[in-house]
């Protein structure tokens, strides 16, 4: 539904409107390929790309009004004719008003839902599925946005980015509220709260899951990640009382990196898979015992003194902290905590992470989609858990992408694991022998190497292929850094590559061969 601009922009008297501000608009855009007559363009100057160099061409799309910084508002005419714009709104910052004004645009679509966002290096994707499970059964219908896939009720549909630009997103939770959803899962990444493309957004509940080592080619360094991560802070739904916060803050107590957190203003949660590890300070939720088996998981967790039980399909040491994570979000909001449990028991497996299938000869393969040094080290002792025999790991680092990892991960690689394929992931515009290279140096320096040796075979499907065929009944192959992927990005081509289907593959010939 159509606003004039005038209402739009009313609940900010900081956006300075000149022109035409009864111009009807009824969509909020960043990308002048979008923009239309009804359309407001937002022009953003972005970590690549200035949207102010674009806004001709928006306006030869039929696009009336738009938002620029005060930086550039001396070369913007204001005529409703040659090409110039009706109404120009002007502000000292764009970056944030795509997402606040689609938001009012959509006429604040989560206010409706019970929210959750979840952030952090390691586990999000698997958190989030998991709290649209939880949430599904006790908080009704449950809409889901992240890595893997953006389902709004009515579609279900692969996702780009992590956490789509401000527009997109309110665009999305505007289709989960108009089809009934009740609630929402929220994965939300490092870009998109340093982007603020999640700006005015309000979470009921904000999840911490740690901080590794990752997106160092975007942050500046290890501590400006962690400012962008906290940042989901900010967007804990605030409470009627002026001052004070609604929303839960869940918060990994074991990760130091938390540690020094200001939380003295929140409802905080915290959380622990080992006690030992926590930082000081109360716990509200921690494991006491776990069994782990290739069946699942079973845990017995403490919370407020007395004793909960889970038991779950998710297999591997991580997806203990994962589970814990999810309970921890489910009793902050309230939730009960045997509901919770129950919920969290009957979750499916999520795509791509600890994927198993089962070799002809016994033998098991891994998918998963660890990409970090942290990550790769979380799977392979997951990994190790669950096989009597060889651990073997095929995997690779993505290229234009922080190269620093590299050598982490090769050191990783070579201390955890029995044999070691070092293969292309997503080269981009980098060469596959390059980066494999800065990998086999980590490798080779590493100390209380377990791995002797590592082979390099750069097509990725071979070096899958060469990884199952030394797979003895026992053995457990893990193929990492890509998971739920179905394509390879290699210069500007976008090639068909799913390390699910690569195996699949594998054991059909192998089964048809006998």
């Amino acid at each position: 539904m159509a606003v004039s601009l005038a209402r739009l922009c009313a609940p900010w008297p900081e956006l300075n409107i000149e022109g035409d501000a009864s111009i009807p608009i009824d969509t909020v855009v960043l990308d002048s390929r979008e923009a239309r007559h009804g359309a407001l363009f937002v022009a953003v100057a972005g970590h690549t790309s200035n949207g102010h160099a674009y806004l001709p061409a928006a306006l030869a799309s039929g696009c009336q009004a738009v938002v620029v910084a005060n930086d550039y508002r001396s070369a913007v005419s204001l005529d409703a004719e040659g090409g110039h714009p009706a109404a120009i709104v002007s502000v000292p910052d764009t970056k944030s008003w795509p997402a606040r004004l689609a938001r009012q645009v959509h006429q604040r679509p989560e206010a409706s839902m019970l929210v959750a966002g979840i952030t952090g290096t390691n586990g999000k994707t698997t958190v989030a599925f998991l709290l649209r499970s939880l949430l599904g059964r006790l908080a009704g219908p449950c809409g889901l946005l992240g890595t893997i896939r953006y389902e709004t009720g009515g579609t279900s549909r692969p996702s780009p980015l992590t956490t789509p630009d401000g527009p997109t997103l309110y665009g999305l939770l505007a289709e989960m509220r108009d089809h009934g959803c009740r609630s929402a899962s929220l994965e939300i990444s490092s870009h998109g709260l340093d982007q603020e493309r999640t700006a005015d957004l309000a979470l009921d509940v904000a999840v911490l899951t740690n901080l590794g080592r990752d997106h160092l080619d975007y942050h500046r360094d290890q501590a400006d990640y962690l400012r962008a991560k906290i940042r989901i802070l900010e967007l804990l739904r605030p409470s009627p009382v002026r001052g004070k916060v609604a929303g839960v803050a869940v918060v990994n107590a074991a990760d130091p990196a938390f540690a020094g957190l200001d939380v003295a203003d929140l409802v905080t949660v915290r959380y622990a898979t080992d006690r030992g590890q926590a930082a000081p300070g109360a716990l509200d939720l921690c494991v006491v015992q776990s069994e782990l088996s290739m069946g699942g998981s079973q845990l017995v967790l403490e919370h407020k003194g007395q004793q909960l039980e889970l038991k779950s399909h998710l297999v591997g040491r991580f997806n203990v902290e994962n589970l814990t994570a999810a309970l921890a979000a489910g009793l902050a909001l309230g939730l009960p905590a045997a509901a919770c449990c129950a919920a969290l028991g009957d979750a499916p497996q999520v795509p791509g992470r600890l994927q198993r299938l089962t070799l002809p000869n016994g033998a098991l393969a891994v998918v998963d989609y660890a990409h970090t040094p942290e990550a790769l080290a979380a799977a392979l002792t997951a990994c190790r858990e669950l096989t009597p025999g060889r651990l073997g790991l095929v995997f690779g680092c993505g290229g234009d992408r922080d190269r620093g990892k590299r050598p982490l991960m090769g050191a990783v690689a070579a201390r955890e694991a029995d044999r070691v394929w070092i293969t292309s992931d997503n080269p981009r515009s980098e060469e596959p022998a390059a980066i494999c290279a800065a990998i086999e140096a980590g490798f080779a320096a590493a100390s209380s190497a377990r791995a002797r040796k590592c082979h390099t075979i750069l097509d990725r499907t071979t070096a899958i292929e060469a990884a199952l065929a030394e797979a003895c009944e026992g053995d457990l192959v893990l193929v990492a850094g890509k998971g739920h992927e179905d394509y390879q990005l290699v210069k500007d081509r976008r090639l068909v590559l799913d390390d699910s289907v690569v195996i699949r593959n594998w054991i059909a010939c192998r089964e048809s061969h006998g």
